[in-house]
């Protein structure tokens, strides 16, 4: 009987307790912190950008060197410069998407479509502004970084 007396008269908690608590409060606000707002884990800034139709590298970007079309695609690949920005417009047998490159900031995005009527693919976060594919799943389009393919915050449309 004199145990349950012994149980009963002692604290909640003892100072060990709040100790490991706290030391694991701690380490749950530091991996917190390191993993929503580090870029360590996250996608790194690309070099340029590889756009895919159906498959088939069709163009390749190289930010600071520029573009290359790829053999056969001459017709249905044209680019136009107006000030920063390169405007990218591929044309496939399913319809057209038009890429903005910012040369200065080095991300790319999804400027124009004729996908539907949303245009999916034109809300996507940029490659290299944290985007690490772009995907217009309409025309058989994928958009992904030089580096390859980062699936870990992916955009489709």
């Amino acid at each position: 009987m004199s145990r349950v007396w012994l149980v009963r008269e002692k604290k909640p908690f003892a100072a060990w307790d709040l100790l490991v608590y706290g030391v694991l409060a701690v380490l749950i606000a530091v991996l917190f912190i390191v993993f929503v707002f580090s870029d360590a884990f996250g996608v790194k800034d690309a070099r340029g950008i590889r756009v895919e139709a159906e498959g088939e590298t069709v163009y390749t970007y190289r930010f600071g060197e520029g573009g290359q079309i790829a053999s056969g695609w001459e017709d249905r690949v044209e680019e136009r410069t107006e000030g920063a920005m390169l405007y990218v417009r591929i044309t496939t047998p399913r319809g057209w998407n038009e890429l903005a490159i910012d040369t200065e900031k080095n991300a790319v995005y999804m400027q124009d479509a004729d996908c539907s009527f949303r245009k999916d693919c034109t809300h996507m976060q940029a490659i290299g502004g944290g985007g690490s594919v772009i995907i217009c799943i309409p025309h058989a389009l994928r958009v992904m970084p030089l580096e390859g393919e980062n699936l870990m915050n992916p955009s489709i449309g």
